[in-house]
């Protein structure tokens, strides 16, 4: 399903920093407007407007508040009755939230943050991901797409939870 394999991208997206963009968008409006991106954009285009979004102070990094705040505004979207997500990528965002919720988004944020300087970089968040000129969808439907084993790595003990979800081999 299309909107299944847009779960690995809302997590990043939720995680990383996805608060109200330089423009005013919400985070419902973001992951609308990924929709047509990432599912027939070449991948390093999809990944470029998340790091367009999530970078809200235009630094190039995404910081851990902007993280948190991220977190704030996808329960909001989650909640709000007359947000434009449709059902399944609420409840996607929902499950994204409690795996954060579980997880620890501190420590999340950690095991991202390879270079341990305190912020992510686009290359940072994308490091599991294979981009080419494949559309993103397509990426993540690749079993070679993705290094599932270290995505879900950084999300700790309910790390099972991305393979068992996200993972191609675990969809057939």
């Amino acid at each position: 399903m299309l909107q299944m394999r847009f779960v690995a991208l809302l997590l990043l997206s939720i995680f990383a920093g996805a608060v109200v963009a330089r423009a005013g968008t919400s985070f419902d409006a973001f992951v609308v407007g990924l929709r047509p991106i990432c599912a027939k954009s070449p991948s390093p285009n999809c990944a470029s407007a998340i790091g367009s979004f999530l970078d809200s102070n235009a630094n190039g990094r995404v910081e851990f508040a902007e993280a948190k705040r991220a977190r704030d505004q996808a329960k909001r979207s989650v909640r709000d009755k007359n947000a434009s997500l449709n059902s399944i990528e609420r409840s996607m965002i929902s499950v994204a939230l409690m795996v954060f919720q579980h997880a620890g988004i501190r420590k999340v944020f950690a095991n991202f943050d390879t270079d341990a300087d305190g912020s992510l970089s686009q290359s940072e968040l994308f490091a599991d991901f294979r981009l080419d000129q494949r559309p993103f969808k397509d990426v993540i439907a690749d079993p070679k797409g993705v290094d599932w084993k270290s995505f879900a790595t950084r999300f700790g003990k309910v790390g099972f939870l991305i393979t068992d979800l996200l993972s191609p081999s675990h969809r057939q």
